[in-house]
């Protein structure tokens, strides 16, 4: 008969067995959950380009563009629709259209980063009323929380200003890279199922996991630096979450976004309809919604709300002073012509016309081009439509060209 010496040898070994069985079996089942849900994310990819023209002299403009609309839909079958915004008064135009099975014009979308264009204004704001300095360290405007877990983590706060983290050259690496935030993320989606984050867990995993780079470096684009800045805005405004700072510091009904809204923070105003969108195969419901809502992400909006805030915040309409605006715009290029990343903005140049705006996740993106006063937004529902939102521009580079005929054709009218 064993002694109680080697009886507890042998239970100490089966519960050693156990434990690396369990260990195991948890191991193939996160395994097979990646493995599922990088394969339904990676379906419906692809973007097939058609060139829009210009409409014929016997249509009026908005026919054309519904028709051409409805034919870039067809050509890609892999999206849901396309919800576009259109606002040209040179040309008569302030339309939203829509493409696609049971899409209505009003209906609202999540539009992820084009979020971040909005929360770099409000730092801006603040920076206007003396609350936050562009260029000063963020230390002292961080909360407790996140100043002490970038602390812990080696962070020199005093090196990283509000900039760096506005036009991504903060260093500070994205959460969602993260290998074990996407594991833990996106994973359980296979089976039905998404954790709930705080923007604190989302910036500890970036802080305590990810790979930092130089401050004042190479362009890295990462959510994590939005989450930051967020946190900062919340800490000025003393507001309990970034939808209350932006429902007070934005105003969304005076730019005429009555319909927009902060997801999960705020009330859906009455009447709104949010569509479905996709990550491939995923559709957006099946994330949870903290896993973008702290600033990187978070808005919801029609493509008129999402264009017409837009062409304000470049317009400078949501700032005191001028001052504000020439920040906001301020790229690694020359005097942001077409080149580089501004704060929260980026400068694109089409037909001749530089245009300022963003893209988002799910297939969102809204420009405005201050010179022909042309604002575009526009929803293909599908994260893998667009790889970077440029595919996009057919309707926005087409508007641009009727803009400048109609400009040639008053020039020579003036002339004769």
């Amino acid at each position: 008969m064993p002694n109680k010496r080697q009886t507890k040898g042998m239970m100490m070994r089966q519960l050693g067995t156990y434990a690396l069985r369990g260990f195991l079996a948890v191991a193939l089942v996160l395994a097979l959950a990646i493995g599922w849900s990088s394969w339904l994310g990676k379906q419906r990819a692809g973007w097939t380009e058609t060139t829009w023209q210009l409409p014929a002299k016997d249509m009026d403009l908005g026919s054309s563009l519904q028709a051409e609309l409805n034919r870039e839909t067809k050509a890609n079958p892999n999206i849901p629709g396309q919800l576009l915004y259109v606002r040209a008064p040179n040309l008569g135009l302030d339309q939203t259209f829509a493409s696609g099975p049971d899409l209505r014009t009003d209906d609202d979308v999540r539009v992820a980063s084009n979020t971040k264009t909005f929360v770099s204004a409000m730092a801006l704001q603040l920076v206007e009323a003396g609350k936050l300095q562009v260029d000063g360290p963020i230390g002292p405007a961080l909360s407790p929380a996140v100043r002490t877990m970038m602390e812990k983590n080696g962070y020199q706060l005093d090196t990283i200003t509000l900039r760096h983290l506005l036009n991504h050259t903060s260093g500070i690496p994205d959460y969602v890279s993260v290998p074990a935030f996407r594991i833990l993320a996106l994973g359980p989606t296979a089976y039905g199922w998404s954790p709930h984050w705080t923007a604190e867990s989302e910036i500890w995993f970036a802080v305590t996991f990810g790979r930092r780079d130089a401050v004042g470096g190479d362009f890295n684009y990462t959510d994590t630096n939005y989450l930051i800045a967020a946190d900062m805005i919340k800490q000025a405004t003393k507001s309990a979450t970034i939808g209350a700072a932006a429902r007070q510091m934005l105003d969304w009904p005076k730019l005429g976004a009555d319909e927009t809204y902060w997801e999960a923070m705020e009330p859906t105003p009455a009447g709104t309809r949010r569509v479905a969108q996709y990550r491939g195969a995923i559709r957006d419901s099946e994330l949870d919604v903290s896993f973008d809502q702290y600033g990187g992400g978070g808005l919801v909006m029609s493509m008129d709300d999402l264009g017409r805030a837009t062409r304000a915040v470049v317009r400078g309409e949501v700032f005191a002073n001028p001052v504000a605006t020439r920040i906001l715009m301020q790229t690694s290029g020359p005097d942001g012509a077409g080149e580089g990343y501004a704060l929260g903005i980026e400068p694109t140049k089409l037909n001749g016309e530089v245009c300022w705006g963003h893209g988002g996740f799910w297939g969102t993106s809204a420009f405005h081009c201050p010179r022909l006063d042309i604002t575009v937004a526009r929803s293909t529902g599908q994260s893998n439509s667009m790889q970077g939102y440029r595919e996009g521009f057919g309707p926005l580079s087409a508007l641009i060209l009727a803009a400048q005929a109609a400009e040639r054709d008053r020039a020579k009218a003036t002339s004769d």
